[in-house]
């Protein structure tokens, strides 16, 4: 038999078969991701099915397999039975309102990832599952309390808007609300008019009869049973001028002064009262026109006050008796009518009288003072005369922020305590006259002293700076935090209005009336997740003061960013014989999120892979033995899932080549062993091949690189015989003489290219050259031999040649490994391109893009062994 026919390769066949086992090497067949749809109603109680995977993708499975499911993902809501592919619900139980935020629009849908096992039907299925709502949220109001004022004299039917909408967290039907009003007495109603709520009157108001209406607004949702939720609306009546003024008394009023009384002593006070409020019930008196023009000059009547005061000028011709007719006017009620009588008695004694000469500005006989006038300004200067020329002292009742100083024999009416609008707004001061013993008041005046506000009081917040928070990914005009600020003054004074200092950022806005702060645009947390800003409180003052706060927004993070590898393909290169634990590769993963929702696990998809991942140092690790001959390509699936609820995840590719080292020695195939015995015709011819030695490496490269070499030899005489160091081909040199009858033991080495130093195996082969071809059998071999000499090369070129026959031989060898080289030069250049391009268009995928996942993993290899042709 011709053993070189099965062993003989061409290289250029070599090269060709070297090239297609690489690129085979990184075809990987693959599959598109199925989908699956199920629904279940939320808050299901545990162990309630859901659906069955099976049914729905593999309905039919051949040759008995068994599939196995998995989900990528941890998840607290659904359960995943390994083995039948039912979907079940957990103690955990599903709430929409909690898995899909209320502004969340369409439907709520639990994405999930899973894989079926075994390989030859590996699949990634996408899992929705749809949560259908049920009515377990009631409706609520953002306010439990709403306040609203309207005047008394709205008329009935009038109707009024208010943005009080109930919120439900519910959807569709469970979601649409009925509004009631209760406890209105009948004197209101509530209406849904598209998308707001009107008050609308049913009854006449009457601020004097009930000035606050409490009831109670009742949001019905339209669920089964019905929900609802309650705020309370409380209705302001107005004050409007539907009240006139009434005297307290119908009877006249009777007074009797001594004619010689002081002048501007008060006579009397007339009073009227009014229901209304504010300035609707303002009166102003006056003297009816039937009053006799010398009463009006012998009298006074305040128009504010209803204060009557006596000139103390009483001519002889006087009357002693004067009706003074007083009305009390308040448009456009007519005027009510009080009657004073007033009886000027003789009396011998003439009372002091006390002179007030004004420094202070009047209106309408008031002494007008702005609050910010300094202590110690004068109001007035005050003197008392005595007809007896007798000197009385003056006095002020009561306590208010004025005294008397006295200057040249005369009093000063001074400020005596900073005035404040804000605390008073008006002061009655009664100066009295006493006799010199401060015992009898022998006279009194009365001056009223109106403080007028000025803009004093800047605006102020309640606190120097102020926090607010928001989930990044918010709907638009989000309103965030309501700012206010107070001003203590009054009018516009006091009116606030509010404004974005100039640092804040364009998506902001506030309301310049009530302060609510809003955001217009989508917030993302992970462009920006802090917001610095001021606002300012102005009022409208001239000048205007103001205030700033600081407003800090906090964008809380979701977990809108999945997990991404720096690449979904990595390429590694590991010797085999890789020690176990020893780290592989680092393997880069990032979450744009922060907090749980950025906390990644990654793991292995295939598990029958010898690797392991380090999640306490971010490693691939080695698990087990790796053998290049085993398997010279490993390719693992990975995913990677962040902690948000729901997660996250993504998947890559990672392809491990196992490089080669020499760690095989050749293994020798033919010979069977040292006792396989060749019987030679003594008629060979020299230059025939009269054996065959074939021997493999299981190496790779340089290191699966075979020569043969005689090292020892026993023979009858000088051995005929000579090996090719490449073919491991045993030829006979010289024709056969009866001296080379008998057994021949030639003791062959065989050796690999490896570096640094080659391994070898030895064999006998047993030739017995005899006249006849009678089988050969041989039991024992020799227990020792000697050094063949001389050199290597004379059993590698022949002990006869020339260095020219050599040459042939050192072409040839020189060339395989050249060729060798060349193959695993463009081998590394077609994988680094590779790996170059697949990186570069990773860098422009879509960061949500997942490796594409192959339906089988493992690509199995079939190779036959030699043939034991002895």
């Amino acid at each position: 038999m011709d053993y070189r026919k099965h062993c003989k390769m061409d290289w250029a066949r070599i090269l060709q078969n070297c090239i297609g086992m690489l690129l085979l090497a990184h075809m990987v067949s693959s599959e598109s991701v199925s989908e699956v749809t199920f629904s279940v109603k939320e808050e299901e109680d545990a162990s309630v099915s859901i659906g069955n995977i099976q049914q729905h993708l593999f309905p039919l499975v051949s040759n008995g397999d068994t599939l196995t499911y998995k989900f990528l993902e941890n998840n607290l809501y659904v359960t995943l039975d390994e083995i039948t592919g039912f979907l079940y619900t957990t103690k955990h139980k599903l709430d929409r309102e909690i898995l899909c935020p209320p502004d969340h629009l369409g439907d709520c849908v639990l994405q999930l990832n899973a894989i079926v096992m075994p390989d030859k039907y590996f699949k990634m299925i996408k899992v929705n599952i749809d949560i259908e709502d049920i009515n377990d949220n009631a409706p609520y109001f953002l306010e439990n309390n709403i306040s609203l004022s309207i005047s008394e004299n709205t008329p009935v039917g009038t109707t009024i808007g208010i943005d009080h909408l109930a919120l439900d967290k519910d959807t569709g039907t469970n979601s649409m609300l009925t509004y009631l009003l209760e406890n209105s007495d009948g004197f209101f109603s509530i209406a849904l008019e598209g998308e707001s709520l009107s008050v609308i009157i049913e009854k006449p108001l009457d601020r004097e009869s009930l000035d606050v209406h409490q009831m109670k607004l009742i949001a019905t949702d339209g669920g089964h049973p019905s929900l609802s939720g309650t705020a309370a609306l409380n209705v302001q009546v107005e004050d409007a001028n539907d009240n006139c003024p009434v005297f307290t008394s119908t009877e006249p009023i009777l007074v009797t002064i001594p004619e010689n009384a002081a002048a501007d002593s008060i006579v009397a006070q007339v009073h009227a009262a009014d229901a209304d409020l504010g300035s609707n019930a303002d009166i102003i008196y006056s003297y009816s026109p039937r009053v006799s023009a010398a009463s009006r000059e012998l009298f006074s009547l305040h128009p504010s006050s209803g204060i009557i005061t006596f000139s103390g000028v009483v001519e002889t011709e006087t009357p002693p008796e004067h009706k003074l007719s007083v009305f009390a006017n308040s448009a456009p009620c007519p005027p009510a009518l009080a009657v004073v009588i007033v009886y000027l008695s003789q009396d011998t004694n003439q009372q002091p009288v006390i002179d007030i000469s004004y420094i202070a500005s009047l209106d309408n006989d008031d002494v007008v003072l702005k609050e910010n006038v300094p202590v110690n300004t004068a109001i007035a200067l005050l003197d008392v005369i005595d007809p007896h020329n007798i000197k009385g002292s003056l006095n002020i009742e009561g306590d208010v922020p004025f005294i008397l100083k006295p200057h040249h024999g005369k009093y000063l009416l001074l400020t005596s305590k900073p005035l404040d609008f804000e605390l008073d707004k008006q002061y009655n001061v009664f100066i009295v006259a006493q006799d010199a013993n401060q015992k009898s008041v022998l006279n009194k005046r009365f001056i009223r002293i109106r403080v007028n506000d000025v803009n004093d009081n800047a605006p102020r917040f309640s606190q120097r700076s102020v926090e607010a928070s928001i989930e990044e990914n918010n709907g638009l005009d989000t309103p965030l935090i309501r700012l206010t600020a107070t001003d203590a003054d009054s009018d516009q004074n006091g009116q606030v209005v509010y404004s974005l200092g100039p640092d804040a950022p364009p998506m902001f806005a506030i309301n310049t009336s009530t302060g609510e702060l809003t955001v217009s645009s989508v917030l993302d947390r992970e462009q920006q997740d802090l917001y610095n800003f001021t606002v300012v409180a102005a009022d409208q003052g001239t000048p205007s003061l103001e205030t700033v706060t600081t407003v800090l927004i906090r964008v809380l993070d979701q977990n809108d960013n999945r997990p991404l590898f720096i690449t979904n393909e990595f390429t590694f290169f590991i010797p085999e014989n890789f020690p176990r634990l020893g780290e592989v590769a680092i393997i880069n993963v990032t979450d744009a999120d922060t907090g749980p929702n950025s906390k990644v696990m990654v793991s292995i998809l295939n598990s029958t892979v010898p690797f392991v991942m380090d999640n306490a140092r971010g490693t691939l690790r080695c698990s087990s033995d790796i053998d290049r001959e085993t398997a010279d390509i490993h390719e693992i699936w990975m995913v990677a899932i962040d902690g948000g609820n729901p997660a996250l995840s993504t998947t890559a590719k990672v392809t491990i080549f196992v490089l080669d080292i020499n760690d095989n020695p050749p293994k020798v195939l033919l010979p069977k062993n040292n006792f396989s015995c060749l019987p030679i015709p003594a008629s060979t011819a020299p230059g025939a091949t009269v054996a065959e030695i074939y021997a493999i490496d299981m190496d790779a490269g340089m290191n699966s690189v075979i020569s043969y070499k005689i090292i020892g030899k026993e023979a009858p005489g000088l051995s005929p015989f000579k090996i090719d160091s490449l073919t491991g081909n045993i030829t006979l040199q010289e024709k056969l003489l009866t001296n080379h009858y008998g057994m021949h033991h030639l003791f062959i080495q065989v050796s690999d290219g490896g570096l640094p130093k080659p391994l070898q195996s030895t064999i006998w082969i047993n030739l017995f050259v005899n006249e006849t071809l009678s089988p050969c059998v041989l039991n024992t071999v020799p227990e020792g031999f000697f050094q063949e000499q001389p050199l290597e090369m004379q059993n590698l070129c022949g002990r006869e040649s020339s260095e020219i026959q050599c040459l042939p031989l050192t072409f040839i060898v020189g060339l395989a490994m050249m060729t060798a080289s060349l193959i695993f030069f463009v081998a590394g250049i077609c994988m680094f391109r590779k790996a170059t391009v697949s990186n570069l268009r990773n860098m422009n995928r879509p960061a949500h893009e997942d490796a594409e996942i192959p339906l089988k993993l493992n690509q199995n290899y079939d190779t036959r062994d030699w043939v034991d042709v002895q």
